[in-house]
C-alpha cells in the first residue's frame, strides 16, 4: 500500500519582458527556462531582464502533473496604448519536472525531484505593435493542474 500527499503550488515570480523601446513593431521571444532568454524581431531595442513567470510545488516523486496553458496559449496585455499579446506561450519544468507528453492544451509531466519539489516556468511571445505607447502594461492568466 502507498499513501500519497496533496499537491501544493504557490506563485514565485511575474512575467516580465524588460524595458522596450520600437517604432515599426516586432516581436520578443522569451524562453521558458532556468536561465531565460529573449530573441527580439523588428524595430524592437530590449534591455533589462527577460523573466518568465514562474511556480514552485511540491508533490510526491514519480507522480504526474498536468499543467493547462491558458486557452489558445495567448494572453492579452492592456497599458496606456493598443492592447499587446504574449502568443505561443510555453511552458518548461525542468530539471525536477520530466515532460511526458504535450497537447495543444496539457503538458503532462512526472515529478523526478527526489523531495518532490519542482519549479515549472511559463513565457511566450510579446507581439509589440507598430508605435505602442510607452507605459506599464499587464495582464493575468490561470494555469490549471491536474495531479494524479
Amino acid at each position: 500500500m502507498a499513501i500519497f500527499g496533496d499537491l501544493n503550488l504557490t506563485h514565485l515570480e511575474d512575467m516580465d519582458f524588460g524595458q522596450i523601446v520600437e517604432t515599426t513593431g516586432g516581436t520578443i521571444v522569451m524562453s521558458p527556462f532556468p536561465n531565460a532568454s529573449c530573441t527580439v524581431t523588428g524595430s524592437v531595442i530590449h534591455s533589462g531582464v527577460c523573466q518568465p513567470a514562474s511556480f514552485g510545488g511540491s508533490g510526491d516523486n514519480g507522480k504526474i502533473v498536468r499543467i493547462k496553458k491558458p486557452p489558445s496559449a495567448r494572453l492579452t496585455l492592456t497599458g496606456p496604448g493598443a492592447d499587446m499579446e504574449i502568443t505561443n506561450m510555453t511552458i518548461d519544468g525542468s530539471p525536477e519536472l520530466q515532460l511526458i507528453q504535450s497537447t495543444p492544451g496539457y503538458s503532462r509531466y512526472r515529478i523526478d525531484s527526489v523531495t518532490g519539489i519542482f519549479e515549472f516556468r511559463v513565457a511566450g511571445t510579446l507581439n509589440v505593435g507598430a508605435n505602442q505607447a510607452p507605459g506599464l502594461y499587464t495582464g493575468t492568466f490561470e494555469i490549471t493542474i491536474q495531479y494524479d
